[in-house]
Order: structure tokens, then C-alpha cells, then sequence
């Protein structure tokens, strides 16, 4: 199981063999929605196990919500390689599914040590450590962190304590939190993603975001100079950093060619953020001629895009555009610290479909302070929008975000059993959180009636089926279950 390997980071210490899970939600929690979700590239574990094959450790992965693997599966899979650490991304719709794969574990393989990361392991960290299997939460980005560990481990240590952004129990079974780590700098300096060990050709985005297949995911920055109260990368903080454009252009030709990509998702929150480097970037596609080969797609928002810009991303292969738009409110757009307006945002839209660029809106149903002619104001302005797609989802102040420590605070959130914290929640009795002026089985009919009202309108059904035409059968029965069953 050991052997001593020189590491990217200095000096011999055993090699690791490290073991990475993306677990599952309890699909039956989503009901009859449950067939809207599909496999999405996990980005984050992929760029660990990218850190961690450089640094000559023993890597292998498992996705058990691709290929819909039971718990008591994913064991058995561990047990047969039987890794020295095992890594567990924690999402908080997953995290009971996760501390179960954690728990069986630890009873079959009690030398085995434990990590858990992501936005949930870090917020609820104590309650993790105490409470379950888990050896060790990391905290904030955790490439490098996930480094030292297996340096550390690999030494035989067993003080952990200077290890930045790292929680765990010491030998007086203590938790102990160290100081935060840095966020990086350098997001070139990064590996790239290692998706030859997830089943990358089983990935899509979304049933809105597919253009073609395969698809991969890229990120062309982190972190977020905004502040939407109900998004989790508040936790994390703002530190915006962005890649250079032409190492950007880099990988993306890399992963057409090492693995016949013909689609590029963007996961950053806004990309491009940053007018020069967009240009950059979609130059030098243009001359590299990747526009003729592969497209993209990515997330920004209204008040981000003009029509220069939107002429050259179109230009570049850039073929959809997803904006939060939230509401059709512009008051509940002011609580969340949305900073633009629904006249911003009709601009927008407008200019994308003038420009040839597919539009996706997002909205938010059941803000804080929400009445029923709010909600049934935002989806008649969803119908006046020029947008191509529209998703309504029920808000759910997940954690990290100011909007579940404001709600938390005020004793208004409804329970902490994680599996039901989605925003496609068939079950009124479950629902997170509901605004005091609505009850919950209103927000339930206006979600379906404002996806029939949106898509089933005879020019809508015309561009879907003529002109656009990237929604399978499948999807289209699965979203004709979510309208009318």
C-alpha cells in the first residue's frame, strides 16, 4: 500500500492511495421532479484529484449520483480498493447519504481516514466531526489543503494543527480549528481538472444548458464581487480572482482534444466578468478556429452584458447565456441586494435574442416578503421576457448564504433534514422555508403553472421544436410530469 514517491511539494513521504466520492441526494426526495436532474461534471473533485495525481498519490473517484449507486454499493467499491483517505464532497441536499457512506465505512475499514469538504462540511463542520465518522472537514478552497493532509498523513503525523483551513479532533478528542487558509492567487498554477477519472461522457449541464455533448466544465475565475443574499459563495467571501485568458483558451482546446469535448460550461458566477479578458479570450479561439469545433456557455448577469460583447461571444461559439434574473419585483430584487432592475433586465434579454444568443432566465419563487401577486407578477414578466428557457424555483435559503443566517436567526426555517433542502420540492409539508403572506401549496401551483404558461405557448413550442431543438424526448416527458402531475 506505500511506496515512497517524490512529491510536487518537496521531499519523500509515502504516497497515498486517496479515494474521492461525489454522493448522491435521496432521489425519492425530489419525487416526481427527480427526472428534471442530470449527472453534472463535478468540477471541485476533479481539480483535487488533479492536485493530488501531481503530487504522485494513488487516485481513484466515484460518482454515485451518475450512476445512481446505493449506499451499501459505494461501500463495497471502497472496501475493494481500500484507500488510506477517503475524500467526501458534501452538499447540503447530500449530506445524509454522505455521513451514511462515512459511518459504513469507518465500521469496515476503521484504519481508513475520512475528509469531508464542500460549503455544508464547512459551515456545520463541529456537528460533522462529533457526530459522524468523519476525521477531517476542510474549509474554503481545498486543493492545497487536501495536499498537506496526504503530506501529513503520508509522514505519520498525527498533529495536524498546521495545516491551514483544516478541522479536526485531536487526541483529547477535541475539535480544532485552524487558521484560514488563503484563498489562491494563482488559479494557473492549478492542475488541470482530472476527468479521466469520473464518467465525464455521462455529464450534461442542465436540460436548458445541453447544446451538445460530451460536456465538460470550466471555471474562468472564483469568487464573487457581489453580494445576492441568498447565495452561498458569501460564506466563502469576494475575493475575486480571475485565470489568464489565453491559459483559459489553453485548456479549453485541451479538452476537445484529449476528450472530444464539443461543449464548454462555465461554473463561474459571472464569466466573463471583466470586458478585456473576455476579448482576449474570444479572440484567440477565433484564431486557434476552436469557434468551428466546440461551444460554450455560461452564467452572468444582466447588468454585465452590452451588445459589443455579446456579438463577439457569439462570434467566439458562445451559443447560450444563463442569467439569475430572480424576480419580476423589483422590490424583492432590492431585498436581495440584486442591484439592477426588471428594466435592466429586459434590455438584456432583448439584446441577446438579437444577437443570436439563446437566453436562460432563473427565477426565485417565495422570496422573503413574497405575496401572491409578487409571485404571479414574476411569471407573467418571465412571459414578456424574449427568453428561450425559464426555470422557477422555490427559494430555499441554503447554507452559507446571509439569507439563511437572517432566517435562521428569526426561528424561521423549518427543519434541518438536508435531504429536503431542493428547490424542487414536491411536498408542501417540506418545504424549508415559506413567506409568512403565501402558504406552500401556492408556491407549488405556480411553479407548475408557470412553467405550462411559459412553454406552452404556440410560439415557444414552435422554437423548441424547429428552431432551437436541444431538448430530448426524455426531458421533454420528465417536464411534462413537472407541469401538469
Amino acid at each position: 500500500m506505500w511506496c515512497l514517491t517524490p512529491l510536487k511539494i518537496g521531499g519523500y513521504v509515502a504516497a497515498m492511495r486517496v479515494l474521492l466520492v461525489n454522493p448522491a441526494m435521496n432521489m425519492k426526495a425530489l419525487g416526481k421532479f427527480q427526472g428534471l436532474l442530470e449527472p453534472m461534471p463535478v468540477i471541485g473533485l476533479a481539480y483535487i484529484a488533479g492536485v493530488l495525481q501531481a503530487d504522485g498519490h494513488e487516485v481513484q473517484a466515484i460518482d454515485q449520483f451518475t450512476y445512481g449507486m446505493t449506499v451499501d454499493k459505494v461501500v463495497d467499491q471502497i472496501v475493494e480498493f481500500k484507500p488510506d483517505l477517503l475524500g467526501l464532497g458534501m452538499l447540503t441536499p447530500s449530506t445524509p447519504v454522505a455521513l451514511a457512506i462515512a459511518n459504513l465505512t469507518r465500521a469496515k475499514l476503521p484504519n481508513t481516514k475520512i475528509v469531508a469538504g464542500n460549503v455544508h462540511a464547512d459551515i456545520f463542520y463541529r456537528e460533522i466531526l462529533t457526530g459522524s465518522s468523519v476525521d477531517f472537514v476542510v474549509h474554503g478552497e481545498g486543493e492545497y489543503t487536501i495536499s498537506e493532509l496526504c503530506e501529513a498523513l503520508g509522514r505519520g503525523d498525527t498533529d495536524f494543527s498546521a495545516i491551514h483551513g483544516l478541522s479536526w479532533i485531536d487526541d483529547d478528542d477535541q475539535v480544532r480549528k485552524n487558521a484560514n487558509r488563503p484563498v489562491i492567487q494563482d488559479l494557473d498554477a492549478l492542475p488541470y481538472p482530472a476527468w479521466n477519472l469520473f464518467p465525464y461522457t455521462r455529464y450534461g449541464l442542465l436540460p436548458f444548458a445541453d447544446v451538445a455533448h460530451p460536456v465538460l466544465s470550466m471555471t474562468g475565475s472564483r469568487g464573487c464581487p457581489y453580494r445576492c443574499e441568498f447565495c452561498s459563495l458569501l460564506y466563502t467571501g469576494s475575493n475575486y480572482r480571475k485565470r489568464d485568458p489565453i491559459k483559459l483558451v489553453d485548456e479549453y482546446e485541451y479538452l476537445h482534444e484529449r476528450y472530444g469535448v464539443k461543449q464548454i460550461g462555465f461554473v463561474d458566477p459571472i464569466f466573463p466578468l471583466n470586458k478585456k479578458i473576455l476579448f482576449k479570450f474570444c479572440e484567440e479561439l477565433m484564431r486557434r478556429g476552436l469557434h468551428k469545433k466546440l461551444c460554450w456557455l455560461s452564467e452572468t448577469r444582466v447588468d454585465r452584458v452590452d451588445r459589443e460583447s455579446l456579438r463577439i461571444m457569439r462570434a467566439s461559439g458562445c451559443r447560450r447565456l444563463l442569467f439569475g434574473i430572480e424576480s419580476g419585483v423589483d422590490l424583492l430584487l432590492e431585498n436581495v441586494n440584486k442591484t439592477f432592475t426588471t428594466e435592466t433586465t429586459r434590455k438584456a434579454i432583448r439584446m441577446c435574442r438579437q444577437e443570436g444568443i439563446d437566453s436562460v432566465g432563473l427565477f426565485m419563487i417565495g422570496l422573503p416578503g413574497e405575496t401572491p401577486e409578487m409571485t404571479r407578477q414574476t411569471v407573467d414578466f418571465a412571459k414578456s421576457l424574449e427568453l428561450d428557457f425559464a426555470k422557477f424555483a422555490i427559494t430555499v435559503p441554503f447554507p452559507g448564504s446571509q439569507m439563511f443566517e437572517d432566517l435562521r436567526r428569526e426561528g424561521r426555517l423549518n427543519r434541518d433534514d438536508w435531504e429536503n433542502w431542493t428547490t424542487f420540492q414536491p411536498d408542501p409539508n417540506k418545504m424549508i422555508f415559506v413567506p409568512r403572506e403565501v402558504s406552500p401549496e401556492y408556491l407549488l401551483q405556480m411553479q407548475k403553472q408557470g412553467l405550462r404558461e411559459f412553454f406552452l405557448r404556440p410560439h415557444m413550442i414552435k422554437r423548441h421544436l424547429v428552431d432551437i431543438r436541444t431538448i430530448n424526448a426524455r426531458q421533454l416527458w420528465h417536464g411534462f410530469k413537472g407541469m401538469f402531475l
